[in-house]
Order: structure tokens, then sequence, then C-alpha cells
């Protein structure tokens, strides 16, 4: 028997790429459709509600609550997507979702009364706050690290695109067919992802069947969230003595306190708050606050600005914002693309200097200027929102997904970042009904306007004091997150 000639190792060929299977792309496309649809509704009733509650009887007072009560449901219903990832499967979840958002849709198209509108809002916006971390948490544990930011720039198209894209699509439905022409459209998609989702999705192994619903946690946060959402909310209506301000403010101030001592004393708390002792989620989620403070409050600013302090019409308000609609759907994957190659630090640096020359320019726009001035300036906001999105997304979970807390990251931060809009937008609303006055027809509207553009400057100087260049490419680690990515 021949011996070999030289006793040296034979060389280890390099390992070949991990291949993701062709089931995580279809998942992938069914959940972003998914949270893309409740980001599209969430804000495409922003211009036809003034025909929405004529049509309905209600008066015009009540029309907030059309995106209040969607932000409270959403924000109550994103937490409790941290135990629902533990306690069912991805295609239970799914079903489920898809399943409230037809019904919720169906509700919308046959309202006859505002309540019943309100009760579809409600559903669609559960569905939505269950999607929208699920999304996240897929496209940083179902894809190779060195795609996380392409799949969260995909991802982002729901978080960005679609309620950008939102007020333009309800505008245009508005004047050619009718509100509920929007729901009956709703209707079909839901059902559509409903079935392709008992088609195509196959059922996994469950996380841990065990897993038990922090009760008092998820009523704390739903006060703590409710309160603050209303008092806001109400602050735009009233004087902050009012008890409708101060009251709910109190209260929600001191659930959401006792929301978050809980989470640290109870063995299986609702959301995990080990995620602050990572540094760069801290940075993301201060980016993120401020960037949704800044800008989600501009999809009913906005509008207003061009309605009520233009004089033009809805349909003019939605070709505001389509530009900004189409340069988000460009620039969203572009973003992710550009972080994995680039770094997340140049990335973050080129979208926070486009949403702070877009926000600031915009305070300085009179109400009598052409439209395309304020759509240039709209459009310099949604470049910079969709390319930050993604970036401080990806970047900021990165370091959660090798503990197994991703979801809970990603949960506590879309809460916290809804409270932060709802926040922002009421501070919008009250500067222009305290200010617009006769004499000064503009100046809420540039008060409003200042306010958002102050918002997006710190947004760019959070991400340049913060985001690093990449020195995490020599960290360890590409360990499974098994107790969430099923």
């Amino acid at each position: 028997m021949s011996t070999p000639a030289s006793s040296a190792p034979t060389p280890i060929p390099p390992a070949s790429p991990v291949k993701t299977p062709a089931a995580t792309y279809i998942l992938f496309a069914l959940v972003t459709i998914g949270a893309g649809l409740g980001g599209l509704t969430q804000t495409a009733l922003n211009t036809m509600a003034a025909d929405v509650l004529a049509d309905l009887g209600t008066e015009i007072g009540w029309g907030q609550w059309i995106t209040t009560a969607y932000i409270f449901s959403m924000g109550v219903a994103v937490p409790l997507a941290s135990y629902l990832t533990k306690r069912f499967s991805v295609r239970s979840l799914l079903t489920g979702a898809f399943l409230l958002y037809l019904a919720g849709s169906l509700c919308d198209f046959a309202a006859q009364n505002f309540p019943m509108l309100l009760i579809g809002r409600v559903l669609e916006a559960v569905a939505t706050g269950i999607l929208m971390p699920l999304l996240q948490t897929i496209a940083m544990t179902r894809f190779p690290e060195n795609r996380h930011g392409t799949a969260m720039g995909i991802a982002g198209i729901a978080l960005g695109f679609a309620p950008n894209i939102g007020p333009t699509i309800g505008g245009a439905i508005m004047e050619a067919a009718g509100w509920r022409f929007l729901f009956l459209v709703l209707v079909a998609s839901s059902a559509v992802l409903l079935v392709l989702t008992l088609l195509f999705v196959k059922e996994r192994d469950v996380a841990n069947a065990s897993a038990r619903l922090e009760t008092p946690s998820l009523l704390l946060a739903a006060l703590g969230f409710g309160g603050l959402l209303v008092g806001f909310t109400d602050a735009a209506n009233y004087e902050l003595a009012h008890p409708l301000v101060w009251a709910p403010l109190c209260v929600g101030g001191v659930c959401l306190a006792l929301f978050l001592r809980r989470q640290r004393k109870v063995p299986n708390p609702l959301v995990n708050l080990g995620i602050f002792a990572s540094g760069k989620y801290r940075a993301s989620f201060a980016a993120q606050c401020f960037l949704y403070g800044c800008f989600l409050g501009m999809t009913l600013i906005v509008p207003l600005f061009v309605i009520e302090g233009g004089g033009h019409s809805a349909f003019d308000a939605g070709l505001v914002l389509l530009p900004g609609a189409f340069a988000a759907l460009v620039f969203e994957p572009l973003a992710g693309m550009a972080s994995d190659k680039l770094g997340p630090r140049r990335v973050a640096i080129f979208g926070g200097a486009f949403l702070a020359a877009g926000a600031v320019g915009m305070a300085f726009l009179p109400t009598a200027a052409p439209l395309w001035a304020a759509a240039v300036f709209q459009t310099l906001r949604c470049v910079g929102l969709t390319t930050l999105i993604p970036t401080t997304t990806a970047w900021g979970l990165s370091d959660l997904r090798k503990r197994g807390i991703t979801t809970d990251g990603s949960s506590f931060m879309i809460m916290s970042r809804q409270i932060v809009a709802a926040m922002a937008t009421a501070v919008m609303v009250f500067l222009i009904t305290a200010f617009a006055t006769p004499q000064t027809p503009d100046l809420g509207y540039h008060l409003a306007l200042g306010f958002s553009g102050l918002l997006g400057a710190c947004t760019l100087l959070t991400v340049v004091a913060f985001i690093r260049p990449r020195e995490e490419a020599a960290g360890g680690g590409d360990e499974a997150e098994t107790d969430r990515s099923r």
C-alpha cells in the first residue's frame, strides 16, 4: 500500500457562504407587504379625513381620533409581540394578523357611523403592531450578518415608503372613487396575503409553548402609552392646565414608570430591558425617537400646510408628498446595501444631513410658496428618513441578535418612537392652533415646521456623535436567536 509523499496537511477550502432558503424570501416578502399595508393605512386617511367625517355625520373635531386610535392600538400591540413570538409560530402570527386586518378593513368599508370606523381602525392597528416587530426580527435573524443592512433596507419600505405614499394614495382615491374604495382594496389585499400565508408558510416548532403573558405589564403599558397619547392629543385643543391634558399625562407617566420598574423585577418580563445594556441600541433608540418625532407628524402637518394654509386641494397635498414617497422607495433599499458595504456611519450622516436640510428649509417656506418648493423640501426630508431607518435599525439591533432579544429591542423601539411621534405631532398642532391668528396666519405653521426642523437637527447630531466607524467587523458570533426566530 502506498503512503503519502508528504505529511503536510491538506488545505481546507474556505467555507462557502450560507445560502438563504427560498422560503425565507417568501416569508419576508409577505411580512413586508403586510406591514406596508399597515403603514399605508395609518396615514392614508390624513388627506381624506374631512370627507370621511362628513359622510359619517361626525364633527371635524373627532378627526384626530382616526389617527390617535390607530397609534394607540398599534402601540399597545407592539410590546405584546414580544410574548407572541415566544408563544406562537410565525405562520400562526401571520394568519392571525392578516385575519385581523381583513376584519378591520371590512368593518371600515361597511362603516355607517364613526364608532364602527374606529373599531376597524383598531383591528388594523393591532395587526400592524404584530407585524412590524416581526418584520425587523426576521430581517435580523434569518439573513446572514453581512446582509442585515440590505434586509432592513427592504423591510424599511414598509416603515418609510408606505407611510409616505399613504396621503398621496388617499388623496387620489378620494378624488377618483371615494374613501370606501380604499378599504375595498385593503380587503382584497389582506385576503390575498392570508391565502398566500396558508399556502407557502410552513409550520415550525414553537420556541416556548409554555410562555405566559405578563398581564400586569401589558395593562401598565397600555395605560402608560394611552395616557401619554391622550394627554398630548388633548394638549392641541385645551390649555395645559385643563384636566383633560394634565390628568392623562400624569396617569400615563406614572404607569409607564411602573411598567419599566416591573420589567426589571418579574422573571418573565413583557420586554427585556437588558436591551439598554447595548450602547449601540441606546444611540439608535435616541436617533429614531428624534427621527420619528421630526417626520411622522409631517404626514398630517404638510397636508394642513398645503390645504388650510395655502388654499389647495387634498389632491394637491398628495402631489406635494408624492416625490418624497418615490424617493423613499429608491433610497430605502439602497441605504441598506450601502450600510453593508460602507458601514453605518457615513450612510447615517448622509441621511441625517438630508433630513435636517429638508426639515429646516421647510420651516422658512411661506404658505403662498409654489407647490414644487414644498415638494422639494419634503423630498429631502424623505431621503433622510428612508436612509436613516434601515441604517440605524440594523446597527442598533446588531448586538441584541447575539443575545436573543432582538424582538424585545424592536418592540420597545417601535412603541417608544410612536409615543414620541404622537407627542411631537401634538406640539405641532398646538403651535398651529395657538399662533395662527388672523394677523399672523403663517406663524403657527412656521413654528410647527421649525419644531420639526429642530428634531431633524437633533437626529443629525446624534448620529454624528454616537455612530462610530464599523468597529463591529471583528465582533464575534453569528449565534442563532433560538427564542425569537421561529
